[in-house]
């Protein structure tokens, strides 16, 4: 029988990090960011009350720290390569966001109650949504006039337009997402709106 080696200490350390993070994870999808407290984090975690500040400093600083996370599990997929028409790649982001919803529901639930706070508590991390929406609608504009170049894509539509209300629309489905979990199918929702889009989209005599 193999006897496994003892955990060095960094291996320990990355170990409560993480089960901070994905305690910290269920407690503002569940109750925000505001209600929550370092103290819970910790007891949440299975640790001491005052875990989070030995390994963190602050709740703040871990919540920075969360966001790393919200860019690797949920947002790779939106700066991947991808292939086909513009219209495919914009198809590909809503199916992106379909796969967050039911693959990763408990962190992207987090993700947009931690967005819906930003008005209030979180107006520190205000920048980094900002930025995360303006990136996002950037990306999307250009994969619209791509899609006009390559006839996939209507040419009458204006690309930086369609994406802002595509980037609203978005934004709407997550609130109601939120605002009415028991009775919203978020899923469903965004399926049916991509149904919509792949013809909205289509360029006269292009495949519907």
């Amino acid at each position: 029988m193999t006897r496994r080696s003892p955990r060095t200490n960094a291996e320990r350390v990355r170990e409560s990090e993480l089960a901070l993070l994905d305690a910290a994870v269920e407690l503002f999808a569940q109750q925000g960011y505001e209600r929550t407290t370092a103290a819970e984090i910790g007891l949440r975690a299975g640790f001491s009350r005052n875990m989070v500040r030995d390994r963190y400093g602050s709740k703040e600083a871990l919540l920075g720290s969360l966001f790393e996370t919200f860019g690797q599990r949920l947002l790779p997929a939106a700066r991947g390569e991808r292939i086909g028409t513009g219209r495919d790649h914009v198809l590909g982001q809503l199916d992106d966001l379909l796969h967050a919803v039911e693959h990763d529901p408990e962190v992207m639930r987090a993700l947009i109650v931690l967005t819906f706070e930003t008005p209030g508590g979180l107006r520190n991390f205000a920048p980094w949504f900002a930025d995360l929406i303006v990136g996002y609608q950037s990306e999307l504009a250009g994969h619209l006039a791509t899609g006009q170049r390559d006839g996939s894509v209507r040419p009458d539509l204006d690309p930086p337009r369609e994406a802002e209300e595509f980037v609203s629309y978005a934004i709407g489905l997550c609130f109601r997402s939120v605002l009415t979990p028991e009775r919203y199918d978020f899923a469903g929702e965004i399926r049916a709106w991509r149904r919509r889009l792949e013809k909205s989209l289509a360029a006269p005599g292009g495949t519907p």
